[in-house]
Parts: C-alpha cells; sequence; structure tokens
C-alpha cells in the first residue's frame, strides 16, 4: 500500500532494530534541546491537546517515546510498535511504562501518579500486509478528562474514508526531519489536521486500517506514533485510531507521497472491551449496520413506484403489476440456508390483495442478508430485492 513506510517513534539513548525505521517518540524533555516546538509545522494550543498522552517505554538505554489518546480516564490507545520491539518480541513490562498527564509540557510537569496495570496489543499482518498496530494501557488511576465522546464506529471511519474527510492529529513528535541531528521535538502536544486518503479504500475498510495524505509540508515524525487521530461531528469528539507510520517530507527524506497509516480503533472492540473492564467500566457495542436494498429483479411487467428499508429492518414498498384488482399476492421474506440457496427459512410471510390499477403497497420486516421477494397466486415471482448491510 503505502511504501517506504517508517514507524512514527523515537528512541531515547538508543537505536531500535527495526525492519522499518520506527516512527518512535523524541528524545526525552530532559535531554532534548530546547526548541520552538511544532510537530513539523504544526501548531500548539488546540482545544483537543488534552486527549493527547506522552509516554516512555523501556529501561535503561532501552528506552523510546511515544504519544497516545486518552480514550478515557484510565485507557490510554497508542500504537502495538510503541511497547514492542518486533512482532515476535514480548510486550515492554508494564512497570517500566511511565506516563505524563494528557496535554502536559514534558519541560515543566513530571509523570502522571499512576502506573500502568497491563498493556493488551495487536500487531498483526496478512501476507505481508501489516492489518493492525494498536494498544491499550490500562492504569491504576485515572489522569485527567479527556475532550474524547466515544470511538468513531467503522461505518463512520469508512464514510469519512469514502468522503475524504479531515482529521486532526495532537501529538509530541520530532519538530524537524528524522535525520536532522539536532533530533528536536516538542514538549508539548502539537496539531495538524490531514484529509483521508481514499487509494486504498476498499482495503483499509475491510481490514480495519485508514490512511491520510500529508501536503509535504506539515507532518507526523518520530515521537508521535501512537497519537490520535480525532474529527468533530454534532458536537462529540470522535476517536478514529491511533496513528502507527508515515512516509514522505518532511519527516523523511525521501520522495514518496507524503502519507500516514492508523488502525481504526473500533474494529478492535474486543480487545477494547478487555481494557473497559480492567478499570471496571462496561463493555463497548457495535451499532447495529445500515441497511440498504439490491436494486429489484422485476418479472412479468412489475414496476416499482418506491421501497425503502430502515435500519431497524421495516422494509415498505409500493409496487404496480399486471395483475387485476382484487388479485391476490404475497410477501415472503427468507433467508438462504445454502450456499446455492437450494434451502431457505421463511420468517415472514403475508398475503394482500391488488388495489385499482395493479398497486399493492405493503410492508415487512427483514434483516441484513435476507430476501424480500413478491408471489402471484401462481407461484410466479413478481419482484425481488436482497436486504445488503452497509
Amino acid at each position: 500500500m503505502i511504501t517506504s513506510m517508517h514507524l512514527r517513534i523515537s528512541t531515547i539513548g538508543c537505536v531500535m532494530s527495526l525492519a522499518a525505521v520506527p516512527l518512535l517518540a523524541p528524545p526525552s524533555a530532559a535531554t532534548g534541546p530546547v526548541v520552538t516546538p511544532k510537530v513539523i509545522n504544526g501548531q500548539s494550543g488546540h482545544p483537543w491537546s488534552g486527549a493527547s498522552v506522552y509516554f516512555e517505554a523501556g529501561e535503561g538505554d532501552e528506552v523510546s517515546a511515544c504519544t497516545g489518546g486518552l480514550w478515557k480516564p484510565q485507557i490510554i490507545v497508542t500504537a502495538a510498535h510503541c511497547v514492542m520491539d518486533t512482532r515476535e518480541s514480548p510486550v515492554t513490562d508494564q512497570a517500566f511504562v511511565t506516563v505524563w498527564p494528557p496535554g502536559a509540557n514534558t519541560d515543566s510537569v513530571g509523570p502522571a501518579d499512576v502506573q500502568v496495570t497491563s498493556i493488551l496489543v495487536d500487531w498483526s499482518e496478512d501476507d505481508g500486509l501489516e492489518t493492525s498496530d494498536i494498544a491499550f494501557l490500562t492504569l491504576s488511576a485515572p489522569i485527567g478528562s479527556t475532550p474524547i465522546s466515544r470511538l468513531a464506529s467503522e461505518q463512520e471511519v469508512a464514510d469519512v474514508i469514502r468522503s475524504e474527510g479531515m482529521l486532526t492529529y495532537i501529538g509530541y513528535g520530532l519538530t524537524v526531519p528524522r535525520n536532522d541531528p539536532s533530533g528536536a521535538s516538542s514538549s508539548i502536544p502539537l496539531w495538524l489536521t490531514e484529509p483521508m486518503d481514499d487509494e486504498f479504500d476498499d482495503v483499509d475498510i475491510e481490514v480495519g486500517q485508514f490512511t491520510t495524505l500529508g501536503d509535504g509540508i506539515s507532518s507526523t515524525c518520530a515521537g508521535d506514533s501512537g497519537g490520535p487521530y480525532l474529527y468533530e461531528v454534532s458536537g462529540e469528539i470522535l476517536l478514529v485510531g491511533p496513528l502507527s507510520g508515515g512516509s514522505g517530507r518532511p519527516c523523511e527524506d525521501e520522495d514518496d507521497i507524503q502519507q500516514n497509516r492508523g488502525t481504526t480503533t473500533a474494529a478492535h472492540l474486543s480487545l477494547a472491551n478487555q481494557a473497559l473492564a480492567t478499570v471496571g467500566l462496561p463493555p463497548e457495542t457495535s451499532p447495529a449496520p445500515r441497511l440498504e436494498l439490491s436494486r429489484a429483479e422485476r418479472y412479468f411487467g412489475t414496476k416499482v413506484s418506491k421501497a425503502t428499508i430502515t435500519d431497524q429492518g421495516l422494509f415498505s414498498a409500493t409496487i404496480r403489476t399486471p395483475l387485476k384488482k382484487g388479485s391476490p399476492i404475497w410477501v415472503d421474506v427468507y433467508s438462504c440456508d445454502t450456499s446455492d440457496c437450494d434451502d431457505w427459512t421463511s420468517t415472514f410471510e403475508k398475503k394482500y390483495r391488488v388495489k385499482k390499477g395493479g398497486r399493492v403497497t405493503f410492508t415487512a420486516p427483514a434483516t441484513g442478508g435476507q430476501f424480500v421477494s413478491v408471489w402471484d397466486k401462481e407461484d410466479d415471482l413478481l419482484v425481488e430485492w436482497q436486504v445488503l448491510e452497509q
């Protein structure tokens, strides 16, 4: 998908040995130079800055820094590679993860007085294609409030991808290109906005990832890994997911198109619910899928005046048939029990009478994957739809 992808993690006092150059966090505020903070050409002071958390993982000379998103006061969502060297290596011991308060200036504020109580990760690939890079860190106590209202559902993320909607990223990464010897980074959370890239929309939506498109001027970089991508809808701040990696200038010294990749948090509800249970919060549930109808298959001159289905599964239609007034028709809703539909199960059947002009209006309950069909008394199929899940 994205060529020459780099992890957005930075190391403190060492260089991690990774297959891809990590997007690790920048050097810690205690040892880094004093610089004017920028996520490369980012901005400070965003009202959602409290969604961004700086943390360090590791011990001795093997410490790296990343950003996380404060989903709940006791749960941070970040990238799995921030707490693992490789997919095969063990997860960093939770005792060696240090978390700062949300939105803190790490030059003037010390670590939060909390411990990481568990680290839940999913960093996997399929045929060489990364399919997830996400971790949930649970804390011993709340570290502050978060502006995040809820997770963006998978359907909402798919809609934003297809519409190339804008996301806001907030993180603590390098403020200079990765190869800049100064290693200058930000002590405060900085933000930028990027549009979704629909170039890989089908694959991204299927595997639970998303891709954003940079402008080659502003960019995430090392230390931004795990930081939150957010957007607002109807007054709610939605968490899309953590940053995994990126390519192109100004962070990387390469001419590839500037793109970033992230993991959709809502695609990992099982892991998210384990984190919620750990801190004593109720589980998240997947929203009911949106329903739509296939194109009607019409026979014997039947015409469809209208046909709709609600997300609650109420199908309604008005059709015109060549049948005489008073003729019976049957509306049948069924599910296929085999791939070729030689066997099926009917869940609704009702008889209607044709009105003047061959018109029939009817309603029926139906769910995703079912078929709604209309038959005459000779068992001839007049019209049929399939109910699809978006």
